[in-house]
């Protein structure tokens, strides 16, 4: 069909109307002065703030640090929207004319640069300072999750961080919290159940909790409801129109919607299009531009293509991926069109008035389309949203006949045209309470003579309040489970229920021609996308030391590649596994933990070097009798998630899928029926 075009109409927020809210040149907005004063009110516990991208909720989230002079530690999704907010500050302090405590950031990578800084030989010291020694603490939330589930340190130490995190902080900011899935939840409910019960006696030390989303998060509600925590929800007060007391957030914009589809690729529709992209810079010469998709090789390939025709007409283009290297992702924001990826899109500020996107759900449609009028230096604001057939006639049966429209109206019109995706409601039961029996089980290891039994035993409880209910307790269940898991050496698969996002059994140390730099990679992504050659472990080493890199960061890596080049299109990944599926129908749809599985297509001159490592990785999984176009379909999943195509001895098609993405897929196969008998494991 054809393509869809709105004029979205500017959106003003409302400033405060008390002058006492006007802080050095900021007047604060309304939504921002409602958090810090939930903030305040000592029967809140945790405040959700939602209101719309671009409206200053991360001020918000910090007013308690910035006016009441609480010590906050913050965390952030991505390293690279830690360093952004971190280097934010400043701009607070100099309009607001305050000045802020001592502020630090805590990664992998500053932890290093502190030990060998001060001479510290053991990183657990270096974590202890970090956490004692700045008020406000900038983080990411695997690494609170190491600390709090007593995984960061060894023996007695371990428990002595979750110690120091209370005793040094006030309070915990989330922000970007919407993009993470139900076992990221499930770990954070955890944290808030271990301060809540470790703080309910002490009211004066009671730890608050702060989760800036641009969506709620539904999961989180319920568990918050029956644990007896307090939460407040907070919104935007918005117009359309310039109004005394509002303040313009979001310019207006022009946005066309049009239509991808397996024969209309992002791709193809950027290459129909690039005579445009030139005439808009052409009439409008200050201008800058940014193109965010899915894939890393989508946006390599763009940024080859787009680098070739634009080159010539003096237009710079840039580079914004996970595959992207810390300086050229600096210096892509200084180019004309910047190519990226979900590291760009999620919560890092960027100066641009011309984008273009690709969208497959509402989340990602609205975050992205959020990017764009945040800043007033342009004089025209474009966008182009690329969608599925069904999602554009929708939006044209919902919105026939609007030309102008107001961008909240808009919004949630995008809501309810895109599909809503699986929830894993069931991962909760099946899943996340032994997440958290984990936390109980290492703290009863740590026990000396019962000191900690008090505290052990109320968690349990507290985290029965959040998992289980009055009638039926989940808590002795879960623990039989773990235990079960243990004794029938599955621990791989406890393994990926205590790491935060997951582990990577299949990373790769990459050295990658392309670009000279060396980094890690999943290996699927790769096998399907590039040319490469095997190097041993001690070849691709030799290279980190001569460059100075931090040789931890590339150890025990799955296999060592040497990328030549990408390939023009994707290729299609099918794994195998040598074993005839039909006569194991009863272990279809339950967890396993299996090895022996092998990269079958896209064949390769280094593919037996590549699979007799892969054969030998024990793997969480979960195999199906149906296409992962059948599983994505069916149980709503999105078409990124990672099912990926099997095939077994006879030929016959299956669907797998490891790690914490086969635990979550478990919550709804284990209810669909197969051909053969459920395995004995529940």
């Amino acid at each position: 069909m054809n393509a869809l075009r709105f004029h979205i109409l500017p959106v003003y927020s409302e400033e405060h109307p008390d002058p006492q809210y006007q802080i050095g040149s900021l007047r604060l907005l309304r939504h921002q002065v409602e958090t810090l004063n939930a903030f305040s009110d000592p029967d809140i516990d945790v405040i959700f703030n939602i209101a719309m991208t671009g409206d200053g909720k991360s001020l918000a989230a910090y007013l308690p640090a910035f006016i009441n002079e609480k010590s906050v530690i913050a965390m952030y999704p991505t390293n690279e929207l830690v360093r952004d907010q971190y280097f934010a500050l400043p701009k607070y302090e100099q309009d607001m004319k305050i000045r802020l405590p001592d502020k630090e950031i805590m990664t992998g990578g500053r932890i290093t640069q502190l030990m060998l800084k001060q001479d510290i030989s053991i990183r657990l010291e270096a974590v202890r300072e970090l956490l004692e020694k700045n008020p406000i603490l900038l983080t990411n939330p695997d690494l609170l999750h190491l600390i709090m589930s007593h995984q960061y340190g060894w023996d007695f130490l371990r428990k002595e961080l979750p110690a120091t995190l209370g005793a040094n902080f006030g309070y915990f900011l989330f922000d970007e919290f919407h993009i993470f899935g139900v076992p990221q939840v499930i770990s954070v409910m955890n944290i808030l159940g271990y301060l809540n019960v470790n703080y309910r006696h002490k009211p004066e030390d009671r730890k608050k909790f702060i989760f800036l989303s641009a969506t709620p998060i539904q999961l989180m509600d319920g568990l918050l409801d029956r644990g007896d925590m307090h939460y407040r929800k907070i919104t935007g007060h918005y117009r359309s129109t310039e109004h005394p007391g509002y303040h313009c957030i979001l310019q207006p914009c022009e946005l066309e919607l049009h239509e991808i589809s397996q024969d209309i690729s992002t791709e193809t529709w950027i290459e129909a299009h690039l005579e445009d992209i030139h005439k808009f810079f052409a009439q409008n010469p200050t201008s800058k531009a940014a193109i965010l998709v899915y894939s890393v090789a989508t946006a390599r390939r763009l940024l080859m293509r787009l680098t070739e025709y634009f080159k010539p007409l003096g237009i710079t283009v840039g580079e914004n991926t996970g595959w992207t290297n810390h300086e050229e992702k600096l210096d892509s924001l200084n180019k004309h069109i910047l190519i990226g990826t979900s590291t760009v899109d999620i919560g890092v500020d960027f100066h641009i008035n011309y984008l273009i996107f690709e969208a497959f759900n509402s989340g990602t449609f609205l975050q992205r389309f959020g990017r764009l009028g945040r800043h007033p230096e342009f004089p025209v604001y474009h966008a182009y949203a690329l969608i599925p057939r069904f999602v554009l006639e929708r939006l044209n049966n919902r919105l026939d006949r609007a030309i102008e429209i107001e961008r909240e109206t808009f919004n949630v019109a995008i809501r309810e045209a895109f599909p809503t995706e699986q929830q894993f409601v069931n991962y909760t039961k099946r899943w996340g309470v032994v997440q958290a029996t984990q936390v109980l089980i290492e703290l009863q290891g740590q026990r000396k003579k019962d000191a900690n039994q008090p505290f052990t035993n109320a968690l349990s409880e507290q985290y029965e309040l959040f998992y289980g209910s009055p009638a039926v307790p989940v808590m002795p269940k879960a623990e039989k489970k773990y235990w079960r898991l243990k004794n029938n050496q599955m621990s791989e698969v406890l393994a990926d229920l205590r790491s935060f996002r997951g582990q990577s059994p299949f990373s790769c140390g990459v050295w990658d021609t392309t670009d000279d730099a060396l980094k890690t990679y999943e290996l699927f992504f790769l096998l399907a996308n590039t040319e490469y050659e095997v190097l041993t472990e001690a070849e691709f080493m030799r290279e980190v030391k001569r460059r100075n890199l931090e040789e931890r960061d590339f150890r025990n890596q799955l296999v060592y590649l040497k990328i030549h080049k990408f390939v023009p299109e994707r290729q299609q990944l099918i794994l195998g596994l040598a074993q005839n599926l039909g006569q194991k129908l009863q272990y279809l749809h339950n967890i396993l933990v299996w090895d022996g599985f092998f990269v079958d297509q896209p064949r390769h001159t280094w593919l037996n070097e590549v699979n007799k490592k892969l054969k030998k990785l024990r793997l969480t999984c979960i195999l199906s009798d149906k296409s992962p176009w059948e599983i994505r379909k069916q149980f709503k999943l999105g078409i990124i998630f990672p099912a990926y195509r099997l095939e077994d001895t006879t030929g016959y098609l299956y669907s797998v899928a490891f790690g914490q993405e086969a635990l979550l897929l478990d919550s709804v196969l284990f209810y669909c029926e197969t051909k053969g008998d459920k395995a004995i494991m529940a």
